[in-house]
């Protein structure tokens, strides 16, 4: 029974991995008859699949506004619970800025800078203190429309930290730092100004 419910953990984790951004976009079209994304709200299940790790649940949720031709901000909100050893709750507050070279929409290659804090939060018996991480971000990465509904999105990152407090001596469990790198699926719906 144990194994079974560890295999079907995994395939979980698996699958989450595969599939780990949902959008939702808006494309108007320009004066060239080429579709131009604005916006993409996507749930990120990064933090999802740390919350499993750690027999928890969570999700992240990222906004991407384009701002000029080739410049976007996206903030990022993510909440985490998980039930290891205590009980451990996160909060994660992002901001980047990502720039696109070769494309004035929200696609092709992109370069990001930005920053982020980490808040983590122990219920248990014993006095913890919080601990409170602010780290520097930077990604790179190129998104490009596979289906009319479907984007895919390889990336690769760092997340670096320049205040960091360890207050816990696991607290590295529950945070993601260092290189990164993943590839996410997109889904979006398109409205189109006629």
């Amino acid at each position: 029974m144990m194994k079974n419910s560890a295999l079907l953990k995994n395939l979980f984790c698996v699958i989450l991995f595969s599939v780990n951004t949902f959008v939702f976009a808006k494309d108007v079209e320009t004066k060239s008859e080429t579709n131009d994304l604005k916006y993409i709200l996507s749930f990120d299940t990064d933090i999802s699949m740390t919350a499993l790790k750690n027999y928890g649940w969570g999700l992240g949720v990222n906004y991407e506004r384009k701002l000029t031709e080739f410049l976007s901000i996206k903030p990022g909100f993510g909440h985490m619970t998980c039930f290891s050893d205590i009980t451990v709750t996160t909060v994660n507050l992002k901001l980047l800025s990502h720039y696109y070279p070769l494309s004035n929409g929200l696609d092709k290659l992109y370069t990001g800078a930005g920053v982020g804090c980490d808040f983590v939060m122990y219920n248990n018996n014993t006095a913890i203190p919080q601990d409170d991480n602010v780290s520097l971000l930077a990604i790179i990465g190129w998104k490009w429309k596979i289906l009319p509904h479907l984007m895919i999105d390889p990336s690769i990152g760092w997340k670096l930290y320049v205040h960091q407090t360890d207050n816990h001596k696991d607290v590295g469990k529950y945070l993601n730092d260092g290189f990164q790198w993943g590839v996410g699926l997109k889904l979006f719906f398109q409205n189109r100004k006629k």
